[in-house]
């Protein structure tokens, strides 16, 4: 029997003579509000961060675009993806400043 992949998350269970039973979960659907546990919120923006960036690059190299994204933390910290190498660190800091002193 061949292997069969799915994109979505799966179970598989057995049933009888090699019989074999896929269910597919869909994902749950969030409501899109504030964070209020602190420590969720930073988990949740890193990791939403990095999906930001990967998508950006994805973007960047499937259309041969320029991509420059700049993100900052409700720390204040500035995280930044640059799809060439023309733009310095100090021209995303000097972007930051004049837009959000």
């Amino acid at each position: 029997m061949g292997v069969l992949k799915l994109r979505r998350s799966c179970r598989r269970r057995r049933r009888g003579e090699g019989i074999i039973i896929i269910t597919i979960m869909a994902r749950e659907k969030i409501q899109i509000r504030k964070i209020d546990n602190t420590t969720a919120r930073q988990v949740t923006f890193s990791k939403r961060r990095r999906g930001l960036f990967k998508k950006a690059e994805e973007l960047s190299i499937l259309c041969d675009a320029e991509v420059a994204l700049i993100v900052f933390s409700s720390t204040g910290r500035l995280f930044h993806f640059s799809s060439s190498r023309y733009y310095s660190h100090y021209y995303y800091y000097s972007i930051a400043n004049r837009c959000c002193p």
